[in-house]
């Protein structure tokens, strides 16, 4: 999809995937019906050719769609996840703190919290607008820089820095997949095969010869719903993107 229909708020979204698929079925009706009528003709077989092209079409392009949205779902799962096990490898961190001596500890909780801060109010609004800054990873940056200072001074601190730095590593990977979540998206090929599928589903259904105006409510029930899910396939498609976002909420409590 175009970047700035994720610009786009929610509702308005909706209303305009669902005019844009309700004039399509018009325009299929009013203007390429008469068309292709005159081109193809209507004899006797005519609704059975089409039912029979359009049983075989509906059952992949259906496919397609079904599988899409299970995609686009399971993307946006796995960003939730990322950004649950971010905040919670960096809350574990925050509390391991409280053996090391000061100033040292509160030290590494201050660049914690600025982390944390930063991250809920800059950098969220950023992969809402679909961008990365690099003031995220130059607080982790920080905070890895800190903690490599720290000098044992026995075994069992040694012992507790190791984990310490196993929490860091957590941490950093859980939010090397937040990133990429800015970034995850279903490849243009397969919009482009489904957008193309969506005309050729409206074709089909339109040129069926049935009374106008049984067409045009049956035709519009059909788009309005082909509508909704490619509305819903859109929002799910970029989980940090766009109004629909995934929220910073674990960070916000954290």
């Amino acid at each position: 999809m175009p970047e700035f229909v994720y610009d786009i708020p929610t509702a308005r979204l909706a209303i305009w995937f669902v005019i844009l698929a309700l004039a399509a079925v018009a325009v299929g009706l009013f203007v390429i019906k008469p068309v292709l009528r005159l081109l193809l003709g209507t004899g006797p077989e005519f609704n059975a050719s089409i039912y029979y092209v359009t049983s075989g079409f509906s059952l992949f392009y259906g496919l397609l769609l079904g599988l899409l949205t299970v995609a686009a779902y399971q993307n946006s799962e796995r960003v939730k996840e990322s950004i649950l096990s971010e905040a919670t490898s960096l809350g574990s961190l925050y509390a391991q703190l409280n053996v090391y001596p000061e100033p040292f500890r509160s030290d590494v909780k201050w660049n914690i919290r600025d982390y944390t801060l930063y991250t809920i109010y800059k950098e969220w609004p950023a992969h809402m607008e679909g961008e990365i800054l690099s003031g995220g990873y130059a607080r982790a940056e920080a905070i890895r820089r800190k903690l490599t200072e720290f000098v044992p001074q026995s075994v069992a601190d040694q012992i507790v820095h190791t984990e310490v730095i196993s929490s860091f590593q957590d941490f950093a990977d859980a939010r090397q997949r937040r990133l990429a979540g800015v970034v995850t998206a279903i490849p243009k090929v397969l919009w482009q095969a489904v957008l193309i599928g969506g005309a050729i589903s409206v074709l089909l259904m339109t040129i069926l010869r049935i009374r106008i105006l049984q067409h045009l409510v049956l035709g519009s029930i059909t788009a309005l719903f082909l509508g909704v899910i490619l509305f819903v396939i859109t929002t799910l498609d970029r989980p940090l993107r766009g109004e629909a976002a995934l929220q910073p909420d674990p960070f916000k409590m954290l």
